[in-house]
């Protein structure tokens, strides 16, 4: 039944089918992107093991949030918004990269 200003809750899952089959493939390659850029960082994890290079690097940490604020104003998203999803991505990445780095300074690994 409508009532003023509202729809019944089929009549409005009906009208906002078409966008959330579209928010559902935006939502699946969000996290395809995740993958390959997870996957992207291992590869650095792997030459920063075998360089002997620290796994933290400030500098590129700054780098990255500071792009991605920029580039957030650019599209009309609020900074720290875009921020707080990176720096939760990059703490991902860091435990990873720990992980992956260890297993190469662990005796007999990867020799």
């Amino acid at each position: 039944m409508k009532q003023h200003g509202q729809l019944s809750q089929t009549g409005s899952s009906n009208i906002f089918q078409p966008q959330r089959e579209r928010l559902d493939l935006i939502n699946l390659q969000v996290v395809d992107l995740l993958a390959e850029r997870m996957k992207v960082c291992m590869d650095i994890a792997e030459l920063k093991a075998v360089h002997g290079i620290a796994m933290m690097q400030p500098g590129r940490i700054s780098y990255v949030l500071d792009m991605v604020k920029i580039k957030s104003e650019a599209v009309g998203l609020r900074p720290s918004y875009t921020e707080s999803i990176f720096k939760l991505i990059i703490e991902e990445t860091c435990i990873q990269e720990d992980i992956l780095i260890n297993q190469y300074q662990a005796p007999g690994q990867f020799s």
